[in-house]
């Protein structure tokens, strides 16, 4: 199975019945895009043949362009998640159509000597080309093998650019020396072969008029002159499924080769057929294994900030906390922190515009900044004024977080303060009323001014503060939760467990398009 997301493409093997799709670390083909549904599809094995069934994801699942909640796959379907940009190539069993396994069997019955040298080399130049590792290795064999079977006296590679045009990607000569300038080779030869999939294939150009009347094989005094597309077949809608040119062979000598007349030109087609292939299965593990480290930093990321967000439960002897976030992506917008005083707890829940890396870092800071203040002894509008001036001289606007902070004191009394955050609900005997009272978000304004408001919180009071992910999640219908269910369920023995369980059995298989965090605390006596 070929995966290609965003230009990204991986071969993944299919080992397991059932075999899952999704966005999870645990799914068996793991694609790291928020797009994509947790558990997205499922591959089924079934005594008819292959069929891909969706698993309830939010953008549906789709085979050859037609929406389907289950459908019989065929050797090179293309099954597309409902996200621009990524496909999957469904293929059955494996090819053995090789340019090796063709060359083995038209090669199996001649018993001429020359030949099977010819085809040792091929097969040792084809093993060793299908066990490297680096791009370089891989170019470097392959104008060895391609030097000893041809006899030529210089070999190149040149790679496609996306401009369309040549790069030289490798040289060397038939003593092994590295070549790093190709003046003296005929560039039009390159170019028409790359431009139009022709090859060149020449034991003496003299022979030969178009060939000997090129000025670059007259000035060079070149009799070989070969040139070999690298192809290879694009699974992709776009190119039907033609061959894709990825770069040229080149090869050289001032020497009449009468080798080339024993090698025949399958023999070098087959060698630049294999060595592209192996080209881009490097290409697609170099992806791959780029797609691997960053979801092995996102992993670090996502567990550094589990870290910084203190205990999900804290007690003292006049008050209870209890917090819970639950991130879109692998690292969130979204915090909240508790800092515990002997006469004092302070709740703050922050959220950061936009999503990722750059939404996390900015909540890593706000989160120290605000520690930091409330450690010290500052009070709640002096430590937001300081988060503030430090965010506007540092994003200038670009980025900014609504927070809403709160403070209980040992005497009862709460004191509260909103930048531009959701409102807070307050359950005070058996009545919730929500806190309007505002200011603007912190890291827009450098002079924005913030206060704070002050009430009483008699014991068995709740305040519960919530993130927009939650009162704006949506189910299949495009309806919003809104804060209705959060309020009933905050007069719950256990209003946590209510409140999550209640977004999710409303939003149902709907997957969460912002970070959801709720913290409530609780005055206990």
């Amino acid at each position: 199975m070929l995966i290609d997301a965003s230009g990204q493409r991986r071969r993944i093997p299919v080992g397991k019945w059932p075999f899952t799709i999704g966005r999870s670390e645990e799914a068996d083909a793991s694609i790291a895009d928020f797009r994509v549904s947790r558990v997205h599809a499922r591959l089924l094995n079934e005594q008819d043949g292959y069929f891909v069934v969706d698993a309830g994801s939010r953008h549906g699942t789709f085979v050859n362009g037609e929406r389907c909640e289950r459908a019989k796959l065929k050797n090179n379907d293309e099954i597309t998640l409902g996200v621009p940009g990524l496909k999957i190539t469904f293929v059955e069993g494996t090819s053995s159509s090789s340019a090796a396994g063709v060359l083995l069997t038209r090669f199996a019955t001649d018993t001429d000597s020359s030949e099977l040298e010819k085809l040792r080399l091929f097969l040792e130049a084809a093993r060793s080309l299908t066990g490297g590792v680096v791009v370089t290795d891989v170019l470097r064999n392959m104008l060895d093998y391609a030097l000893r079977l041809t006899k030529a006296e210089r070999g190149f590679i040149y790679l496609k650019q996306s401009s369309g045009g040549p790069t030289l990607a490798c040289g060397v000569d038939n003593k092994g020396n590295q070549l790093i300038e190709d003046r003296n080779v005929s560039h039009s030869v390159i170019d028409e072969a790359l431009s139009s999939a022709a090859e060149f294939i020449s034991g003496d150009t003299t022979l030969q008029r178009a060939l000997a009347e090129r000025q670059s094989i007259v000035m060079n005094e070149l009799r070989t002159v070969i040139a070999v597309p690298l192809r290879t077949k694009r699974a992709q809608a776009s190119t039907q499924g033609r061959l894709e040119i990825e770069g040229v062979l080149y090869l050289d000598s001032r020497l009449a080769s009468r080798n080339l007349s024993g090698v025949g030109p399958d023999v070098l087609r087959a060698l630049a057929g294999e060595c592209a292939a192996v080209l881009e299965s490097a290409r697609l593990m170099e992806a791959e294994q780029a797609a691997r480290q960053y979801r092995q930093e996102m992993e670090i990321a996502a567990s550094i900030q589990r870290r910084l967000i203190s205990e999900t439960e804290v007690n003292c002897d006049f008050a209870r906390v209890r917090g819970h976030s639950i991130p879109c992506k692998e690292v969130g917008g979204d915090f909240f922190d508790v800092h515990r005083t002997e006469n004092a707890v302070t709740v703050i829940l922050a959220d950061v515009s936009g999503k990722g890396v750059s939404a996390a870092l900015l909540a890593s800071m706000i989160h120290g900044m605000f520690y930091a203040q409330i450690s010290s002894g500052g009070g709640l509008v002096d430590a937001i004024s300081a988060v503030n001036r430090f965010l506007c001289s540092r994003v200038a606007g670009q980025k900014y977080a609504t927070l809403f902070a709160a403070q209980l004191r040992r005497d009862g009394t709460l004191e509260m303060i909103n930048c531009g955050h959701v409102p807070a609900m307050i359950a005070r005997d058996g009545q919730v009323a929500q806190v309007t009272d505002g200011d603007l978000p912190v890291g827009l304004i450098a002079q924005s001014k913030f206060h704070s408001i002050q009430q009483p919180f008699p014991p068995g009071s709740r305040l519960c503060l919530i993130s927009d992910g939650i009162n704006e999640a949506e189910n299949a219908q495009g309806l919003d939760y809104g804060t209705a269910e959060v309020e009933r369920n905050l007069m719950a023995a256990d209003p946590m467990k209510e409140i999550l369980a209640s977004v999710s059995a409303f939003c149902g298989n709907c997957e969460p398009q912002d970070d959801r965090t709720v913290v409530i605390l609780e005055r206990t006596q």
